[in-house]
């Protein structure tokens, strides 16, 4: 596990050194530096998650609806646009670095 974990060290940085991650903590920083911005961002990105994992809500339709207007009123805002589109290509870097792991060793993984 020695090794793993020296290897995963090495990943880290190499990952922290990428320009995808490099322009996300840049445009992390230029959020954060409008706090209430950022309060909202961070509420919205919260709530979307939430939406995205739990299921079951009656109101649905509903806060779907709420967050698609909020994403394109927030999506107006520059500092905004550019942090979430850092954001998302920072996780789908993430998510290939993952896919890659998992294609990588001979682990049984069920269709979805």
């Amino acid at each position: 596990m020695e090794a793993v974990n020296k290897h995963i060290e090495i990943l880290l940085e190499a990952i922290r050194n990428t320009d995808v991650y490099k322009e996300y903590k840049k445009q992390e920083d230029i959020l954060k530096s409008i706090p209430q911005l950022c309060e909202r961002v961070d509420q919205f990105r919260s709530d979307n998650f939430r939406l995205q994992n739990e299921a079951g809500d009656d109101n649905l339709f509903h806060i779907v609806e709420k967050l698609s207007k909020e994403s394109a009123e927030l999506r107006r805002v520059p500092e905004v646009n550019a942090y979430l589109d850092a954001e998302l290509a920072l996780c789908k870097m993430m998510q290939k670095i993952c896919s890659d792991l998992i294609s990588g060793i001979d682990v049984h993984v069920p269709e979805i």
